[in-house]
C-alpha cells in the first residue's frame, strides 16, 4: 500500500513537468525555418539544397534554401544560396586585373532555372533586373568570406510544380564586371 502510495505521488509530479517539456519541444520553431536569414519572416519554411563548388571555380556553394514570396507584387519562387569564396592570391579568379597581385577577391553573378515534372519552368529572374551589366546583382567577396545571396525568381505561380532548382553561375571575374 505504501508503495503504491509513492509511486501516485511520483507519477502527479513528474507529470506535470513532463508535460510542460512537452508543450515547450512543441511549441519551438522548426529548425529549418529561416536560419538567421536577415528579413525573412520565420513562418516561411525553407528546404536544403546540395552544396559544392559551381563547376570549374572555387566558388562553393554552402548551401541553399528556398522559399515562396513576392517581389514587387510578382509571385516568386526566392533562393538564399550561401557562397563562399575559396580563391586566394596564389590561385586567384578568372581574368585578374592584376595577376601576381591578387588578393583573391572574387567577382560574380548567380541566377536560378526551375523544374517541374514536365522539364523546365518559364521563370525570370526579378532580384535586380538591369541593375548590372549582368542583369542580376554582382557581389564581391574577398578570399575566405561568405554571402548569402538572393535569388528572385517570378513566375505565373510560384507555388506551382517546382520540383527542383539548380543554381547558375552567370559570370565571375578578379575585378569588378563591367
Amino acid at each position: 500500500m505504501r508503495i503504491r502510495a509513492i509511486i501516485i505521488i511520483a507519477l502527479m509530479v513528474i507529470a506535470p513537468v513532463v508535460g510542460v517539456l512537452l508543450a515547450i519541444n512543441l511549441t519551438e520553431p522548426p529548425s529549418n525555418l529561416s536560419n538567421g536569414i536577415p528579413g525573412l519572416p520565420s513562418s516561411y519554411v525553407l528546404l536544403d539544397s546540395p552544396s559544392g563548388y559551381f563547376n570549374g571555380t572555387k566558388l562553393f556553394l554552402v548551401s541553399a534554401k528556398y522559399t515562396y514570396g513576392t517581389h514587387n507584387g510578382q509571385a516568386c519562387f526566392i533562393i538564399y544560396a550561401t557562397v563562399r569564396n575559396d580563391y586566394t592570391a596564389q590561385q586567384p579568379p578568372p581574368m585578374d586585373n592584376f595577376p601576381g597581385n591578387s588578393s583573391g577577391t572574387a567577382y560574380f553573378g548567380l541566377t536560378a532555372k526551375l523544374y517541374g515534372q514536365t522539364g523546365l519552368i518559364a521563370a525570370r529572374d526579378v532580384t535586380s533586373p538591369g541593375s548590372t551589366p549582368l542583369g542580376v546583382p554582382e557581389v564581391g567577396l574577398d578570399s575566405g568570406q561568405t554571402y548569402t545571396y538572393q535569388i528572385d525568381m517570378a513566375t505565373s505561380n510560384a507555388r506551382a510544380n517546382v520540383d527542383n532548382y539548380s543554381i547558375d553561375l552567370v559570370a565571375i571575374a578578379g575585378y569588378p564586371i563591367p
